[in-house]
């Protein structure tokens, strides 16, 4: 079979020395910082064809948001420690991911799931340091 740019086979994650089995990695790169992030403030009394009001938003994000998640499931029977931390590295093929060869990270949220009739599996989502 042909290799195909949207294939995941042949992905591994490892956090430090441990390797997972994965099913799937969400990859979420968001500016913290962004400058689209308004609040919408027009109202019922303005005119047809009127420009939206808008506003700066009065909270801003955290310090600690680098604005850089990922967020892995895999099969495996521990759950991965909440505020951990460590380097994560994604292989594709053999080849580093690029931006994912030692990634310092902190475990934001980790789950375990054990059902019926199925493999037992974990859920965990990374803040990545921004670098």
């Amino acid at each position: 079979m042909a290799d195909t740019p949207h294939d995941g086979v042949g992905t591994v994650l490892r956090l430090g020395a441990t390797q997972y089995t994965v099913t799937n990695i969400v990859i979420q790169f968001t500016d913290p910082n962004a400058d689209a992030e308004k609040i919408d403030v027009s109202h019922l009394g303005l005119t047809s064809g009127a420009s939206i009001l808008t506003q700066d938003r009065p909270l801003q994000g955290s310090v600690s948001d680098t604005g850089r998640t990922v967020q892995f499931d895999y099969l495996g029977k521990s759950i991965i420690a909440d505020a951990s931390t460590g380097t994560c590295s994604i292989t594709v093929g053999g080849t580093a991911l690029t931006g994912f060869s030692a990634v310092a990270f902190t475990v934001n949220a980790s789950t375990l799931t054990l059902a019926t009739n199925d493999a037992i599996r974990g859920q965990a989502t990374l803040r990545l340091a921004r670098v």
